[in-house]
């Protein structure tokens, strides 16, 4: 694995992480009975798997299982980033006295 791998997955994991939040703001409104928590999971899994097949297609390697099952649980890193990432890390921010509010 080269530098410039690690910078693309870092770059695309940023990239995922926004557009679930995204999606989910807008999947929200159109089904209200699904819990938010729910609709983010299924929308960050189906994103990272593709962008993770799209990254294999594109580098012409071969999907082994253990790609396969790296995509789904980088799925679950998406999820509870997009769900949660904001507050601790605005939480944090808070404790350590970096951002203070007037």
């Amino acid at each position: 694995m080269k530098m410039t791998d690690i910078g693309i997955i870092t770059t695309a994991f940023g990239v995922l992480v926004i557009l679930t939040d995204a999606l989910t703001q807008l999947f929200k409104t159109m089904f209200s009975k699904l819990p938010a928590q729910i609709t983010a999971t299924i929308i960050a899994l189906i994103l990272t798997v593709c962008a993770v097949c799209a990254y294999i297609s594109v580098n012409n390697m071969a999907m082994e299982w253990y790609i396969a099952a790296g995509s789904v649980i980088a799925g679950f890193f998406v999820s509870y980033t997009a769900q949660f990432g904001y507050d601790k890390l605005n939480e944090i921010m808070k404790l350590s006295g970096g951002r203070k509010k007037e």
